[in-house]
């Protein structure tokens, strides 16, 4: 685990939320939301002390907390945060909302960030605690794949573990809308707005072996593969996606060395090609595959093709 502090403090965006440090104008709207050792402020005054507490134990290495701003009206919704150190590389996860903002979906967003940045950093546990009355948050910690590991006094303990955060299986037909989803939130950075027509086109007439990882929250990457190129000799990986707030977990690797492993299977299969841009090329580069083509502004202006290819390695009986 990476602990706090860090050079620059972790600030996370999302389209619609950002989690960044409490700044002193925001205390005033999060008074009854303040809280320290289970007391909850009963003014301003202890709210501002409250937040230095945090802010120490943040230099202290024991705390990284965050407001949870929504950036349409730049208005602070709450706050979100690690509090009680990181002991085996675990973190406790506490998310708290105003009044006025609750039941919009800003809980599940922000911790959907915090849960990110928590594995980014280093850990391989993050936990929950609630009430066993507090159904709505039990209910938000199962959608978030959360786990429950015990209860104790009224409370109920729920776990995510860095290992299991993920899953792959076989992409359904009513999920198209969440997969160009996935793509509109990585345009224009590694896609032309004119390629959802594309996809779309390819989900609904041309995926033959398509997968979507499931996440935190629902769908978090996607990718796939067909066969029948090169007088059925090659299989071509095809559209992958990953949610911009999971990127640098390892999931794009995970979900490509599953495909090669799905392809391998396949008897008379040589190779596998990729046709990519600048932007994934070292991706999959480190993957094993190497440049065989290039065109420039094949995709759109600025999204050149690089068509990657890796020769299988038939296992033998």
């Amino acid at each position: 685990m990476i602990a706090p502090p860090y050079s620059e403090f972790s600030e996370i965006a999302s389209e619609d939320i950002l989690l960044r440090k409490i700044r002193p104008e925001d205390v005033p709207a999060l008074v009854s939301i303040s809280y320290y050792d289970g007391k909850k402020a009963a003014n301003e005054a202890e709210a501002a002390m409250m937040l230095k507490k945090i802010e120490q134990d943040y230099i202290s290495g024991n705390s990284i907390h965050w407001g949870i701003e929504e950036k349409s009206s730049g208005k602070i919704t709450g706050t979100c945060g690690y509090y009680r150190g990181f002991k085996n590389d675990s973190g406790e996860l506490g998310c708290i909302l105003l009044d006025e903002y609750r039941g919009k979906g800003f809980m599940s967003r922000a911790m959907k960030l915090a849960i990110a940045v928590g594995f980014k950093k280093g850990l391989k546990k993050i936990f929950a605690v609630t009430s066993n009355q507090n159904t709505s948050a039990i209910k938000l910690l199962e959608r978030l794949n959360f786990r429950r590991t015990g209860e104790e006094d009224h409370e109920v303990h729920y776990a995510i573990f860095r290992e299991e955060l993920f899953s792959i299986r076989a992409f359904r037909n009513d999920e198209k809308e969440e997969i160009l989803k996935l793509l509109r939130l990585n345009t224009p950075k590694s896609f032309h707005p004119s390629e959802e027509k594309d996809l779309r086109e390819y989900l609904e007439n041309e995926a033959e072996n398509y997968f979507v990882v499931d996440g935190p929250g629902g769908i978090v990457a996607a990718g796939g593969f067909n066969t029948g190129f090169d007088k059925s000799r090659a299989a071509r990986i095809s559209w992958d996606l990953v949610h911009p707030e999971f990127q640098g977990l390892g999931i794009g690797k995970k979900l490509t060395l599953y495909r090669i492993e799905q392809i391998k299977k396949l008897p008379g299969i040589e190779k596998i090609v990729v046709r990519t841009t600048g932007q994934a090329e070292k991706f999959y580069e480190n993957m094993g595959f190497q440049k065989r083509h290039f065109e420039k502004d094949f995709w759109a202006p600025g999204f050149d093709l690089y068509q990657m290819e890796m020769r299988i390695k038939k296992r033998t009986a």
